[in-house]
C-alpha cells in the first residue's frame, strides 16, 4: 500500500510526539531516580553462561531489515538469535514495527508507555536516548557497566575517540551501540566502464582536467552524456577537491563551517554548470532515481556513475562487463584531500539499544547485550554458528557453503538470517566478515582499491557530536528552511535556470535564513564533544 503524507497525517504524528511528551513526564513524576543500580533476581548467575539459572523472556523492540523480511517474519527465526538463546537462557520476543513506519511505530510505543525491556534504535526519542534517559524512560546504564557489561566496558574506554561518541556530555553512558574498531575502505567511489575508457585511450582519470579530457573524447567517439549526477547535483567528490564538503564540516580542524555558503562552492557549482551546458552530465539526472541511473550505466548509455564499488563491480561481472573504481579527484595531481568519508568507532545504523526503566530483568539485560562484545559473542554475531555457517581453518574463520551458497537465501539475505550484520555488537569489518566479500575475492579486492593512498583523509569530517534537546530542535527549524532553499538553487544554478553571478544573493538569502546561528549551535556542540574527558 502506498502512504501519502498529507497534512493530517503531519498533525496526527505531531499529536502522538506530543503526546508521547505529555505521557512520559506524567508517567515517571513518581518514579525513583534511575541513575542508581537494581540488583538482579537470585535467578541471575553473576558471571559466566548461562545467564539466568531458569529460562525467562526478554521483549525486544528492533526493526527487522528488508534482506531478512523476505524469509522471515522475526529474527527469533535467525539461527544466531535461537543459538542465544541455548547460550543465555534467556528467551527474546521480538517487537518488529511495519516496514517504512518504524518512526510512527516508535513514537505510538513512547506514547502508550507500554515499553518492551530492550530498545534498538532509540536514537528516534525526541532529543535522542540521552533525553530518553533524563525523562526517566531509558535506564541511565553507567552504573552497570563496569561488573555486568565488562566486555563492552573496555571497548569502549580503550581510547578516547570510542569514549566520546559512547557517552553523553556528563560522560554517562545511555545505550549500547554498534562498535566497529577497524575500518574497511569507503564503499562508494567513481566507477567507470573499463571498455569504455580503453575504447578511447583514456587512463582512469585524477584531476578535474583529467575528467574533461576523458568527458570530451567518450561524448565525440560515443554521442553520450558520460556522466550521471545525483539527482540533487551534490556530489562530494567532486566537491571535496575544493577544500569543502557539503553540510557542516571543520574547515581548519577546530572551525565549524557550512559548505554551501564558501566561496569555493561557487566553483564547484561553475564546474557542474559548465559540464552540463557542454554535455557531458545527463540531461536529465535531476529527474532520476538511483536504480534508473544504475540502469543507464549498466546498458552503456553513461560512462561514469559514483555508486557503491562492491555493487557496481558485482553487477559488471553478471553482465560480462568490467566496471572499475577511481581514486578520489584532484584540482591537480599530487593534491592531499581531506573529504573521504570517516568511519568512525561507532557507525551511524540506528543501532543505539537502550533498556526501558519499566523493564523487571535490567542487570539480566544488560548482560545479554555485553555478550555481543564478548570474544565468544562477537564471533557468533559476525560469523554464525561454527561448524554450521563457518569453520576455524588454520585459526581464520572460513565460511561455508551454507551461508555462501544457500539453497534457499541469496547471499545478501543470509547475510541477515544465518548471522547478524546489525546489531549493538562487536563490528568486524567487510573484508572480514562480510560472506558477500567471502564470496568473491575479486569484490574484496576492488572494494580496497586506492585505500592505500598516502595522500587521503578524513580532516574535514565534524565528528558524532551531541546537541541538547534545544539546540537539535532549533538547529532543526533552521535547517529546514536552509535546505528547502538552497537544495532548489543548487539544481537552478546548475541547469542554468540561474547565473552563478546570483551566488552572493543565494548565500546572503541563507544568512538571512539563519545559517550562521546554526554554524555556531554546531560550533558549541562540537566544542563541548572535544572537551569530554
Amino acid at each position: 500500500m502506498v502512504r501519502t503524507w498529507t497534512r493530517t497525517t503531519a498533525a496526527i504524528s505531531m499529536s502522538v510526539m506530543l503526546l508521547a511528551t505529555s505521557l512520559v513526564a506524567c508517567n515517571n513524576e513518581d518514579k525513583p531516580p534511575n541513575n542508581a543500580i537494581e540488583a538482579p533476581s537470585a535467578n541471575m548467575n553473576e558471571t559466566g553462561l548461562p545467564i539466568v539459572k531458569t529460562p525467562i523472556t526478554l521483549k525486544v523492540w528492533t526493526p527487522l531489515q528488508a534482506p531478512a523480511s523476505q524469509f522471515i517474519s522475526s529474527y527469533s527465526q535467525n539461527e544466531v538469535y535461537q543459538e542465544l538463546e541455548k547460550r543465555t537462557g534467556i528467551k527474546i520476543e521480538f517487537i518488529h514495527p511495519p516496514q517504512g513506519q518504524e518512526k510512527e511505530a516508535f513514537n505510538l510505543m513512547i506514547a502508550s508507555g507500554d515499553f518492551p525491556d530492550i530498545i534498538t534504535g532509540a536514537g528516534r526519542y525526541i532529543g535522542g536516548e540521552d533525553k530518553g534517559v533524563r525523562d526517566g524512560v531509558f535506564v541511565d546504564l553507567t552504573p552497570y557497566m563496569e561488573k555486568y557489561a565488562p566486555d563492552y566496558y573496555k571497548l569502549v574506554t580503550s581510547d578516547a575517540e570510542t569514549k566520546r561518541e559512547t557517552t553523553n556530555d556528563a560522560g554517562k553512558f545511555p545505550a549500547f551501540y554498534m562498535i566497529k574498531p577497524k575500518q574497511d575502505a569507503p564503499f562508494r567511489r567513481i566507477m567507470l566502464k573499463e571498455e569504455l575508457l580503453k575504447s578511447v585511450n583514456m587512463d582512469i582519470p585524477i584531476t578535474i582536467a583529467d575528467y574533461e579530457k576523458m568527458f570530451k573524447a567518450i561524448k565525440e567517439a560515443k554521442g553520450i552524456a558520460p556522466y550521471i549526477l545525483r539527482d540533487n547535483g551534490m556530489e562530494e567528490q567532486f566537491i571535496g577537491p575544493y577544500g569543502i564538503l557539503d553540510g557542516f564540516y571543520l574547515k581548519d580542524g577546530k572551525n565549524v563551517a557550512f559548505g554551501q555558503i564558501q566561496p569555493q562552492f561557487k566553483e564547484y557549482l561553475t564546474l557542474m554548470n559548465k559540464w552540463f551546458k557542454d554535455g557531458y552530465i545527463n540531461k536529465d539526472f535531476a529527474g532520476l532515481k538511483s536504480q534508473q541511473a544504475q540502469a543507464l550505466f549498466d546498458s552503456g548509455k553513461a560512462a561514469m556513475l559514483v555508486d557503491a564499488v562492491v555493487a557496481t563491480f558485482n553487477r559488471g561481472i553478471q553482465l560480462k562487463q568490467s566496471n572499475v573504481p577511481a581514486p578520489y579527484p584532484r584540482l591537480k595531481a599530487g593534491d592531499k584531500v581531506h573529504y573521504q568519508p570517516a568511519d568512525w568507532p561507532v557507525p551511524g545504523q540506528g543501532q543505539e539499544t537502550v533498556i526501558s526503566t519499566a523493564s523487571k530483568y535490567k542487570a539480566e539485560a544488560v548482560r545479554w547485550l555485553n555478550y555481543a562484545y564478548s570474544k565468544e559473542g562477537a564471533m557468533l554475531y559476525n560469523y554464525g554458528i561454527e561448524g554450521k555457517t563457518y569453520n576455524m581453518v588454520n585459526g581464520v574463520p572460513k565460511y561455508t557453503d551454507y551461508i555462501l551458497n544457500h539453497p534457499k537465501y541469496g547471499t545478501d539475505n543470509a547475510n541477515y538470517i544465518l548471522r547478524v550484520h546489525f546489531a549493538p555488537k562487536l563490528m568486524y569489518t567487510d573484508v572480514e566478515a562480510n560472506p558477500n566479500l567471502a564470496k568473491s575475492p575479486a569484490s574484496a579486492e576492488v572494494r580496497q582499491k586506492w585505500s592505500d593512498d598516502k595522500d587521503v583523509d578524513s580532516a574535514l569530517r565534524l565528528p558524532p557530536i551531541r546537541m541538547t534537546s534545544e539546540e537539535t530542535d532549533r538547529r532543526a527549524k533552521i535547517m529546514n528552511e536552509v535546505n528547502t532553499y538552497s537544495d532548489e538553487m543548487v539544481l537552478k544554478f546548475i541547469l542554468g535556470a540561474e547565473p552563478i553571478s546570483k551566488f552572493d544573493e543565494y548565500v546572503n538569502q541563507l544568512k538571512k535564513l539563519g545559517i550562521e546561528e546554526a554554524i555556531t549551535i554546531t560550533q558549541t556542540a562540537y566544542t563541548r564533544y572535544t572537551s569530554k574527558k
